[in-house]
């Protein structure tokens, strides 16, 4: 579940709105003979917000909206970072969907509860349709680091069946489809900020996607007092582990301070904490300090053992003597590490992915290691690759949102895909980039 799902329904019930959150998935795996259409024999909403942050659910949104249209009279909007970036298409070719977000959505879902037959003009960030004519609002709101202070991300119990959502999800929150197993940790996210410092050729949350996106040109973080109290009524919802991932600065004088912060409110949990750069035996030492050990565990992404395929891909570049630097700090520091790579870099040869099974290799007989994997990247939309293949030798196979919709009804309705990544480059097929992947998991095992 996107991040920002309970803070929006917080910031509705605070105004007055009787908002209730729905996560279809755990309602299918809690009754197998679950439908849309059954939330509508116990709701009767005013307003259905889907949210279509990734593109993997372009098909399950429209389904889902157009399923809403034809047993209420609810208005249907979107939010999220796919939505956002392909607002005017999806309005163009969904009569089931009423009105897009762009961007941060917050203060706009509540303009637009109170001005939704009235003038949407005045609702900001909104894209819509009006007699089939679509416009787009003149207003913009930003969210600013004041305002995230005043969101609350812990409002589990608006979300219907919240208990089965902690039970059937993983750490690194995926759906559980053995629901019979018994977890002995209960897991959440922590929102740490919003917005990036760099571009990642890859990526579609990088600085130049968050402009046009979002219209943020720099990071900003949640405020520290409030990433406490957010860990504080954790511990109190019986919440063991986290995930961090917000990481936009070299320099992490934020974090450490955090981190000081937790340890003085004498907070006892675990973080498995996304590093986007090595980072000094301090930040690891203070980490260290802070979380319970049973669960916590630092990541990196090198994505590429090539040192030349990772300068020209990632918008952090280090060289490898660095990242090893800091796997022996790590292991000084008795701190479990995860790495990830990928496949299908521009730039990237089958003779440069050798050099990435290399590097595995020797980190993981090296190193305290606890997971690594390589994945081939999927074509994201508004990353630097997406906006401009040719200047990272990159074909697009998927170049609108229709292909993104197809691509996942094809795959609901079990029919053959034409492309499971979106993409080949200059230097190797679709086919070549998956196998590169697969080869590396056969290769270098970390369990």
């Amino acid at each position: 579940m996107p991040l920002g799902t309970l803070a929006l329904a917080d910031f509705l019930d605070r105004h007055g709105y009787s908002t209730r959150i729905i996560h279809t998935g755990i309602e299918q795996l809690q009754n197998r003979s679950f439908k849309i259409e059954d939330i509508f024999k116990e709701y009767s909403p005013t307003v259905v917000g889907i949210d279509l942050h990734w593109f993997v659910h372009s098909y399950d949104a429209v389904r889902i909206a157009e399923t809403v249209k034809e047993y209420s009279s609810a208005k249907v909007v979107l939010g999220g970072f796919t939505a956002s970036y392909f607002a005017e298409e999806i309005l163009s070719r969904f009569n089931s969907v009423d009105a897009v977000i762009k961007g941060d959505a917050e203060e706009p879902l509540i303009q637009f509860m109170r001005e939704r037959d009235r003038d949407l003009q005045e609702v900001p960030n909104l894209v819509y349709k009006e007699e089939n004519i679509i416009k787009k609002s003149e207003k913009r709101f930003i969210a600013d680091e004041a305002f995230l202070s005043k969101l609350d991300y812990t409002r589990f119990e608006l979300l219907l069946n919240c208990e089965n959502y902690f039970r059937l999800t993983t750490q690194t929150g995926d759906l559980d489809p053995q629901p019979w197993k018994v977890r002995v940790k209960r897991h959440a996210w922590v929102p740490m900020g919003r917005g990036c410092s760099v571009n990642c050729s890859y990526c579609g949350g990088g600085l130049d996607a968050q402009c046009l996106i979002t219209g943020r040109d720099k990071p900003i973080f949640h405020p520290k007092e409030k990433v406490v109290e957010t860990l504080r009524r954790f511990m109190e919802m019986r919440i063991d582990s986290t995930y961090m991932d917000f990481d936009p600065y070299r320099d992490r004088r934020h974090h450490l301070e955090l981190f000081e912060m937790i340890r003085k409110e004498k907070i006892d949990i675990s973080s498995e904490f996304l590093l986007w750069s090595p980072s000094n035996r301090g930040f690891i030492t203070e980490f260290a300090k802070t979380f319970n050990p049973l669960y916590s565990s630092l990541v990196i992404s090198p994505e590429s053992g090539s040192e030349e395929v990772r300068q020209k891909n990632k918008g952090f570049c280090y060289d490898n003597k660095t990242l090893f630097d800091w796997l022996n700090d790590a292991k000084r520091e008795s701190v479990p590490v995860k790495v990830f790579f990928s496949s299908g870099l521009s730039w990237e040869t089958k003779e440069n992915f050798n050099e990435t099974i290399k590097l595995g290799k020797t980190i993981l007989e090296n190193y305290p290691v606890i997971e690594m994997v390589s994945n081939p990247l999927v074509m994201e939309p508004a990353s630097k690759r997406y906006l401009n293949p040719e200047m990272f030798g990159v074909k697009l196979k998927w170049k609108s949102f229709m292909d993104y919709y197809g691509r996942f009804k094809r795959l609901a309705e079990g029919i053959p895909e034409d492309s499971r990544i979106g993409y080949e480059t200059s230097w190797e097929s679709e086919r070549e980039i998956i196998e590169n992947s697969i080869r590396f998991n056969k290769m270098v095992s970390s369990t």
